[in-house]
């Protein structure tokens, strides 16, 4: 069955830090038509995560899977409209596939890999996910009246993507990995946001996202094994 073909975790987790490159396009036109913004709608956010780490035991095709929040926020200087904020909680089952390496069988990642660095390290992953997110607008407080017919948005969307990073073993205990990736996600959906006509009607977004990572790999159960050997 499964256990057959994948390793034991071992003890293994990360820590993902993550800066994004945003496009909420279609929400930002609807703000632009509305409001005449002129700034850019969440262009940046910040995420973090945790994951725990397994492997195929023969091939070097490597599993993570992650819980992770962002956060992304924007402030405009309007007359009818001031704060606009979206977090958005996603689990993601990160495959990393070592294609210069899809033969080895050391105890990666370490530092003390034999071969070169990056024969070793390097990889491509493929991501897909799911996340709710949750997005809020507010109104300039002096106004009597909220121009936002519907302040808020919710709701569940997938997510795919994929990237390449390399591995960096700074000890045996520690590795830390640099990615880039590129994401898609769903239809987001934000109701009577937009206007057409004398209506206020529906806008959806389908958000894409550059991310630039930096995972803190830890094997808490490295000196263990080493002492038992």
């Amino acid at each position: 069955g499964l256990l057959f073909f994948i390793s034991s975790a071992n003890g293994q987790f990360g820590l993902r830090l993550k800066f994004n490159q945003n496009n909420y396009k279609n929400w930002e036109n609807v703000l632009v038509q509305r409001f005449q913004i002129d700034n850019r709608l969440f262009s940046k956010g910040y995420e973090a995560g945790l994951d725990y780490w397994f492997r195929l035991e023969k091939r070097r095709v490597e599993f993570m899977p992650e819980l992770a929040y962002s956060f992304s926020a924007t402030t405009f200087d309007n007359h009818s409209i001031d704060k606009f904020g979206i977090g958005i909680f996603s689990f993601n089952f990160h495959t990393h596939i070592y294609a210069l390496d899809m033969e080895g069988d050391c105890d990666c990642p370490t530092f003390s890999k034999q071969g070169p660095s990056i024969n070793k390290g390097l990889f491509f992953h493929f991501t897909p996910g799911i996340s709710y997110y949750n997005a809020t607008g507010e109104a300039q407080p002096i106004l009597s009246s909220m121009p936002i017919t519907n302040n808020s948005a919710q709701g569940l969307i997938f997510k795919v993507g994929g990237g390449i990073g390399l591995d960096l073993g700074i000890s045996d205990i520690l590795t830390v990995t640099p990615i880039v990736s590129y994401y898609f996600y769903g239809p987001m959906t934000w109701k009577k946001l937009a206007v057409n006509g004398l209506d206020f009607v529906d806008s959806k977004n389908n958000l894409s996202m550059l991310q630039f990572s930096i995972r803190l790999g830890f094997r808490a159960d490295y000196n263990n094994r080493r002492f038992k050997r």
